[in-house]
Order: C-alpha cells, then structure tokens, then sequence
C-alpha cells in the first residue's frame, strides 16, 4: 500500500478539477494533488481525432460554448486556443426536419401554408417550434424565481396543446430540456440560448484541450496529476484533523470493491475538493465521512442526471451534400438518431480529390439513449466494407476499441438515409456506408449523464451554498456543472468552482 500527503486534494480530473487546481496553484498554495479514476484529462469534454480528418475533432463530449460565457473566453483567450464559430443552422435554411413521417425543410416554417403533422389549435399553426418556445421563455423570464415548485413540462402544457408539447420536443431534437425539471430554472435557461447576438463557439483543435491545458499549467506550477486514481473511500482522523483517502490504482472499474496491497493508496490531506457530479459521489463507500451528513445526501439528489449519448461516424464522401446541398447545420427527427450534425464535410484543407468529411450521426438524450445502448452491447463489431475506405487510411488501435457494433451502425444508416429522404432500405444508395463509427453513452458510471437538471422545487442557490461546505466542520468542498446555475455548460462548471474558490480559498473570481 502507497501513502502520499497533500495540502489540497482534488478529486476529479474534469473541467472543474483542472480549473480549481490552476487556480489555487496560481494563488500560491503548494502540495496540490489532482487525481482522476481514468487515464484521461477531460472528464465529460472527449475531443477524438478520427482518421482521415485529424483537423477536425469530434466531441463525444460537451461541443461548445456561447460568446456570452464570460469564464471560458477568458480562458480561451489567454491560453491563446484556436477558437471558431459553430454553425448550427444552413445560410440556406435547407437543413430538415422529418416528423411523423413528414419531411420539410428548415426555411418551409416560414410559409403560411405549412402544415406539420400534429393537430394544432389556431394559434399554435402560425409559429416554428422555436418560437412556441420562445415565446414562453419571454413571457416568464421576469417571474422565473417564483416557478421553483412547478414543473417545465407543466408549464407548457398550462399554455400549449399536447400536441405542440410534442411538436416543440419532436422537432427540438432533445427530450430532456422539455421534460419536468424546475421551471425557474428552465427560463433563464431558454433566455440565455435565445440571446441576441448569441454566437456558438467550439475550439479548433477541441474542446478537452480547455481543460488539458489547464492541468499543464497547474503541473507547470508545481501541482501533481494523478491518473488512474478512483477514490474509493474518505475518512476524517479528528486527532489530527487530516482526511484520510483510499484510492483504488488497479487501473480497472471496480467500483464498490475495497482496493488492497499493491492496488491501494493511502493519502492524507488537509483539505478536499469534490468536483464531481452527482453519479460518481454516490459510488463512493457508504462509510465515507460525507455521507455522515444526511443534509448532504438529500442536497446532491436535487439534481437528476440527463442521459446522453452520441455517435460519430466518418464517411469518404460527404453524401449529404451531394443528395441535399447541405453543408452545415443540423436536422432533426422523431426517430431515435433525433438530431444530426453535418460536422465537416471535405474541404481544401485535404489533399486533392479527397473529401473525407464526418456526422455528428445522432445525438440523443432522454428515451432514445437506451435505444443506442441496447445495439451497442452487441458483441460483432462493424467492419466496413473496403469500398467505402479512402484510400491511405488507417484506424488506430484507440478508435477500434471505441467502434460502434455492427448493429448499430446498420440501423444508424437506416435511419439517417429515412431522415434525408434516400431510399432507406438500399444498399447503392448515395447515403453510402462509414468507413468508422464511434460513440459514446454517458450513463455509464461513473457520469451518470451527460448533464444535470434542478429538480422541481429545489432551492439551487441554497444548495450551491450548502455544498461548498456540506461539513461545516471540515475543510470538504464539492464543485462542478451538476451544482451550478449554468447547467449543462462548461461555464456552470468554472462558475460553480470560482464560487467555491471565493467561499473557501478566498480567491476573487477569474471574471
């Protein structure tokens, strides 16, 4: 068994983690250890490097971030990280919407005699599903605070019809944002994504460089960072006021399985930061001196997990602007691929005559995740045919071992050719195959989800509070999105800590 000794030790190797262990190394504060369960830097931003188009990442993680968030520009800015505007829509207004077995494009709303498949009441006709949405954002932003004990999905419903709920949900590509989660702090929410002026904006060489830069420059400044560290355990010796750690080294997912011998470190430290989302502190032992509290317990359950889960696939041509004219943008459906993103296609950047160019294929929460998951589990993985490889080009080990099953990807391609009006069920359709398929599902432990949502009637800024210290007795804080009022967002993620850092370490904000 190992022992180390730390001033601060941070838990959780995400956005939030890196940033507090830069921040309090910048501040001065020495023997700062970071450790993460896994071998990689990033927790939920996973930036993946698909052969053939190395100079475009896909995110199987968080993707973006707005103008707006004040923190993460900063920090792009003066780290210097390439930075470019996402595009989510078409100049042309052609990207699609295919519901209920209906296909029309995104500039179609726009005519008065559009007459989607769902049984509107006259009010309701004359309105895209964005301004239904909109319009309710706008109507109750000045009295969110007092929709604490109501329900999101309630609230539309008290205004909408059931069938433009569902035309709202169907053709908004996500589940989770329209579901029963607080209504006040669903509006600001909607606000922020319908600011004027809003730009969406990814990071060129991807967005985990944020927070892998962040862990470089709190190494640089004498920090250490602990990989394949899973916190198993946390104690409290009272005689000499240290917190006492057990970590789990084997480098394999044991969670609940006490490490021992050469599996096991021991550390001790003065103080503690949890930055981590609700999901992986429950799988912590149930003996751990924060569960001590039954406060806390209750706090970190006002928060509810959101599942998500998204599939990359790369292609040699990019058949959906070859069939549509599309290049940019995103579609969505009611089928479970939901929303797809037309997330490069082939550019000047590649050598001649090459066009390799890749689908953000699906990217899903709510029902539809287990609908993936359920093919996923399928143990034949896809070998695409040599025909639709571009020449050259190899996969490496690290992607074969992310691949998609074959499954998967024969229903994914159904689906995807049903959604752009190409003969679903035809082998020579232009749609042609992916020459590799990844994915990931982020309901697996120890995430829990892609992202958190306030339950109804919970008090977010009193539990923010709580949280910073659950223990008011003891130097354990616990940061990071699943607790902030940005949820969801990188910027929650830096936000929540920047406030924990105030609280606790006495440091200023960054911005």
């Amino acid at each position: 068994m190992k022992k180390q000794q730390h001033n601060v030790s941070i838990i959780g190797g995400g956005v939030s983690g890196a940033y507090a262990g830069w921040r309090l190394v910048s501040a001065g504060v020495d023997n700062v250890g970071l450790f993460e369960y896994s071998d990689r830097i990033g927790g939920r931003l996973k930036s993946v490097r698909l052969p053939g188009i190395e100079h475009t990442p896909a995110e199987l993680g968080g993707m973006r971030f707005l103008n707006a968030h004040s923190r993460v520009v900063k920090l792009v800015d003066d780290f210097n990280l390439p930075c470019e505007e996402l595009r989510v829509g078409d100049p042309e207004r052609r990207n699609l919407y295919y519901l209920r077995g209906q296909r029309f494009a995104d500039a179609d709303w726009s005519d008065p005699a559009l007459n989607p498949p769902y049984d509107l009441e006259r009010d309701e006709k004359s309105r895209s599903p964005g301004d239904l949405l909109h319009a309710i954002a706008l109507k109750y932003q000045h009295q969110a605070h007092q929709l604490r004990n109501v329900g999101f999905w309630n609230l539309l419903l008290e205004e909408y019809s059931d069938e433009a709920y569902r035309l709202i949900r169907d053709a908004g590509g996500y589940d989770t944002i329209v579901n029963n989660w607080s209504a006040a702090e669903a509006i600001p929410f909607l606000i922020a994504d319908f600011a004027p002026g809003l730009k969406y904006m990814r990071l060129a060489d991807g967005f985990e460089t944020l927070p892998r830069t962040l862990a470089r420059q709190f190494q640089a400044r004498g920090g250490h960072v602990f990989r394949n560290h899973r916190l198993h355990r946390i104690d409290y010796d009272q005689a000499r006021h240290k917190f006492i750690l057990l970590f789990d080294t084997s480098h394999q997912q044991r969670f609940r399985q006490t490490p021992s011998g050469e599996n096991a470190t021991v550390v001790e430290s003065d103080s503690v930061v949890l930055a981590m989302p609700r999901r992986a502190i429950e799988l912590l032992h149930p003996d751990s001196v924060i569960f001590s509290s039954q406060e806390f317990e209750q706090a970190i359950r006002t928060v509810l997990p959101q599942p998500a889960f998204k599939i990359f696939a790369a292609y040699a041509r990019p058949w959906w602007q070859e069939s549509r004219g599309m290049v940019a943008g995103r579609s969505a459906t009611d089928l479970p691929v939901r929303q797809c993103y037309y997330w490069h296609t082939g550019d000047a950047q590649q050598p001649p005559g090459r066009k390799n160019s890749v689908l953000m294929a699906s990217y899903n929460d709510g029902a539809s995740v287990e609908f993936w998951a359920g093919l996923a589990r399928d143990a034949e993985r896809y070998l695409p045919h040599p025909s639709v490889c571009p020449p050259g080009v190899g996969i490496p080990e690290f992607i074969e071992r992310q691949s998609a099953s074959r499954k998967l990807v024969l229903e994914l391609q159904r689906q995807l050719r049903e959604l752009h009006g190409l003969n679903p069920e035809s082998q020579q359709s232009v749609a042609l195959d992916p020459y590799v398929t990844v994915y990931q599902d982020w309901t697996q432990e120890p995430f829990g989800g892609g992202w958190h949502f306030w339950k109804i009637g919970a008090d977010s800024r009193k539990v923010q509070r709580q949280l910073r210290r659950p223990l008011p007795d003891l130097r354990l804080h616990v940061c990071g999105e699943a607790w902030s009022s940005q949820q969801g967002w990188v910027e929650g993620a830096l936000e929540s800590t920047d406030d924990m850092l105030a609280s606790e370490f006495s440091l200023p904000p960054l911005a």
